[in-house]
């Protein structure tokens, strides 16, 4: 039985959500709501909530405060990403942590 967004949102930890906002033009911003569904210890990988899902990595490099953030175009990035989540919690090295999010994105399709 499929969960509807309101409620599964409201008991989502507020850690998990994120508003992207993008700028198309100088007088047009898009909002998009996002869910946290892997992460890394220097990596993490949202899902928009729109009707078409979309992927954004936020990336913060070792030796830099800056924070990179990027709409991933190719799905072998995602799954590298979400390999180095790790099921298991470690993988390649990395301690990660693969979000409640992603099962009910996948159940909720």
């Amino acid at each position: 039985m499929p969960i509807d967004l309101a409620s599964f949102l409201h008991h989502t930890p507020e850690s998990e959500k994120t508003t992207v906002f993008i700028h198309v033009d100088e007088d047009t911003v898009d909002t998009y709501d996002a869910l946290l569904i892997a992460q890394t210890r220097y990596r993490k990988l949202f899902i928009t909530l729109e009707p078409k899902r979309r992927y954004l990595v936020h990336t913060q490099p070792t030796d830099s405060e800056e924070i990179e953030i990027d709409f991933l175009q190719e799905y072998e990035e995602v799954e590298a990403l979400l390999e180095d989540a790790g099921l298991d919690g470690i993988h390649d090295g990395e301690q990660g942590i693969l979000y409640h999010n992603l099962l009910f994105l996948l159940m909720n399709p």
